[in-house]
């Protein structure tokens, strides 16, 4: 298993926390909460003399924006946090290079963005608003890329189903945001229904 930048295995093989490289992934995360663009970051790492997870003195683009997507950073910024990073890696690509909005309107103020990925590619599924009003998630890769997607999954699925399959897997009679949040950690989707729901104790295995 490799084990990521910012943890360790100790004399026992038991991973942990290296308390020094965990400070350069927590200061990642904030750059790029804070605004900063993944060349900027680079650059910013460069101009501190913070070495890359290989040990050279400059960082590449895609390692970033690796580390960003890694779900095992949870246990080092946090759960909310790594949230926040996904909606805004999602945010960022949802604009054209001239900085207007795309002409699909997605929105990423919402309890499942990031929480719903492709069982196909794995690409994280996005909200989007059909003509007639109502709300449906498509994997972000065939949204983007149509006909020309390496993804095989063509179908969306309504917002409303979600719902019904999560309320019915966590017991609750109405959808609620922060029970949703607070118990839910993945929902893989493949076709236009629901194919499993991973709880939140998933967070706590590296």
């Amino acid at each position: 298993m490799i084990i990521p930048y910012g943890f360790y295995k100790d004399t026992n093989g038991t991973i942990k926390i290296d308390s020094d490289k965990s400070e350069i992934v927590r200061l990642i995360f904030s750059l790029y909460l804070n605004g900063y663009s993944l060349n900027r970051i680079k650059e910013h790492l460069s101009a501190n003399h913070i070495l890359s997870p290989t040990g050279k003195s400059t960082w590449t683009v895609q390692s970033i924006d690796n580390m960003l997507s890694n779900e095992k950073y949870i246990h080092i910024v946090s759960s909310e946090r790594y949230v926040k990073i996904q909606l805004g890696k999602q945010k960022r690509s949802n604009m054209n290079p001239d900085k207007t909005r795309r002409t699909v309107r997605y929105n990423f103020d919402n309890v499942l963005s990031g929480l719903l990925v492709c069982g196909e590619c794995g690409k994280n599924f996005r909200r989007i608003t059909r003509k007639n009003g109502k709300i449906a998630w498509r994997c972000a890769d065939r949204v983007e890329n149509g006909k020309q997607s390496t993804c095989q999954n063509i179908h969306a699925i309504l917002d409303t189903d979600i719902k019904q399959a999560i309320c019915s897997y966590l017991e609750i009679d109405k959808f609620d945001d922060n029970v949703v949040r607070n118990h839910i950690y993945r929902i893989k989707v493949f076709d236009d229904s629901v194919t499993c729901i991973e709880k939140n104790e998933r967070l706590f295995n590296i």
